[in-house]
């Protein structure tokens, strides 16, 4: 069960009118950052985050995998995730090879020495970045391999690729596809060559078009991001791409605001060309970057196409069509991180994870995030290379939990909250007044029959917004102990 969108809905959105009447959601793009991982909890040195994962029951439990490729033919203005240009000179094959080697050392290491690891029951597998599919075929092939020879993986396991549209351009998805892959990821962010421009990306509408055509003729599912709140872009301009898409048949198109926070100041990325003081003002003197107001009214335009071509959000911001995905509609990757937040095992510079298991307790998993340090604890370390960790417990675990399943779009099921975290959403505070709040606000319905809370239209669209305000703010925050009822 997901969103269900009418037209009485439809004609209530109006994202402007609701900002303005509840300020507290209003967060400028510098600011906004929804962090998917908590920064508040217990901090803890590698040391005591490498004991956690040895203490972790997590043999037969339901776990999503992730590989982080840090490499990229560009580099976009907006970009702060951890990266690195591949050289164009000849050295490429031996980035490309050194990085699938160390992905693989960094997995064996676990593999050898956390029991439970190869155990773990892997349903949704990613390969992102960076831009992954940078890998060729070869590089592809061993990684794939070496997962499937050394990790429990389901037999309906979905298996991730992400990519940019010149990496579609030829056989790639084929040859991929031969070598496992189910699932892709195709990062878009415009149809517009004078946007894809001026944020440095090095594909035109063209051979975005090109590689969609491309997808489509798989038969496989994938998503198309597209970005709004970027210079040069209106509301009519990114609704007419998202039709363009709908009226290809895209099975999901994922958007995503322009979130301009410093990563690297929190410890989870790189600083991007725009998070730099004086290149962030130079585009803001010329008032290139749209207003708050004007994004909104880029995602409410984006909304209504997606309502009058029947598309159905789940997780919020990933709008796909009917019947995409089994169980909700919705992707695995989205299911076993954010609905049911299982375990999240994860390779490489800067990847984040968590150790989960249906306990109600929280372990975030932070690895070294500086390239160059990563490639020489690999080299001359012979441990893992964590950086540090947190510890969530009690209402910080129950606000972690709340915010990925608030984020999945699929019922907040009250009975789970019960047995695995001891808490009533409905009579215990500080959940009672906070559900109380947003339903007020529209923002969420409560079905006390069916024992389940779902984001309305309204909560979907303010989703990160409600995420970071309600529930990693006030209730992650809250200082009173948690006393388990149940």
């Amino acid at each position: 069960m997901s969103i269900k969108l009418n037209e009485a809905e439809s004609n209530e959105l109006n994202l402007g009118k609701l900002l303005e009447k509840h300020p507290e959601l209003q967060i400028e793009k510098n600011d906004y950052n929804i962090n998917v991982t908590a920064n508040y909890g217990e901090k803890l040195t590698q040391e005591e985050v490498y004991q956690k994962y040895l203490l972790h029951d997590g043999a037969e439990k339901p776990s999503h995998l992730y590989f982080h490729v840090p490499i990229c033919s560009y580099i976009c203005h907006f970009c702060n995730y951890v990266k690195q240009l591949l050289p164009e000179d000849g050295n490429q094959i031996e980035v490309l090879d050194q990085w699938t080697d160390l992905l693989i050392e960094e997995s064996n290491r676990y593999l050898k020495n956390v029991g439970w690891i190869s155990r773990a029951k892997i349903e949704s597998f990613y390969m992102g970045g960076g831009t992954s599919s940078l890998l060729r075929p070869v590089h592809l092939k061993k990684i794939i391999s070496h997962v499937r020879e050394n990790y429990h993986v389901s037999e309906d396991c979905e298996l991730s690729l992400e990519g940019n549209p010149d990496n579609y351009q030829n056989d790639e998805l084929e040859q991929a596809i031969e070598i496992g892959f189910n699932r892709f990821s195709v990062g878009v962010q415009s149809l517009q060559n004078e946007v894809n421009q001026f944020v440095g990306r090095k594909h035109d509408r063209n051979m975005s078009l090109n590689a969609i055509h491309k997808l489509l003729g798989t038969g496989k599912p994938f998503n198309v991001d597209i970005m709004f709140g970027l210079p040069y872009q209106t509301p009519k301009s990114v609704a007419a791409d998202i039709k363009i898409l709908c009226e290809l048949g895209v099975p999901t198109i994922t958007i995503y605001r322009l979130r301009n926070a410093d990563r690297q100041s929190m410890g989870i990325g790189n600083r991007s060309a725009w998070n730099i003081p004086s290149v962030r003002e130079k585009i803001e003197e010329k008032g290139l970057f749209p207003t708050l107001l004007q994004t909104y009214e880029m995602r409410e335009e984006i909304l209504k196409v997606f309502m009058e071509f029947g598309y159905q959000p789940s997780p919020c911001g990933w709008w796909s069509k009917p019947n995409v995905y089994p169980e909700g509609n919705i992707p695995r990757v989205s299911r076993n991180k954010w609905q049911r937040y299982d375990s999240m095992i994860a390779y490489g510079p800067g990847a984040y994870g968590w150790l989960t298991g249906g306990s109600d307790q929280v372990i975030q998993t932070h690895n070294i995030s500086d390239i160059k340090k990563y490639i020489e604890h690999m080299k001359n370390d012979g441990d893992v290379p964590l950086a540090y960790g947190r510890i969530l417990s009690g209402h910080e675990a129950v606000a972690s939990a709340l915010g990925f399943n608030f984020k999945s779009n699929q019922p907040i099921d009250l009975v789970r909250f019960r047995n695995q975290y001891g808490v009533d959403l409905l009579e215990d505070e500080p959940y009672q007044t906070i559900f109380s709040e947003l339903e007020q606000k529209e923002l969420v319905s409560i079905n006390e029959v069916e024992n389940v809370i779902l984001p309305t239209v309204n909560g979907e669209a303010l989703h990160e917004e409600i995420i970071s305000v309600y529930f990693h703010q006030k209730i992650g925050s809250y200082s009173e102990p948690l006393c388990r009822r149940f």
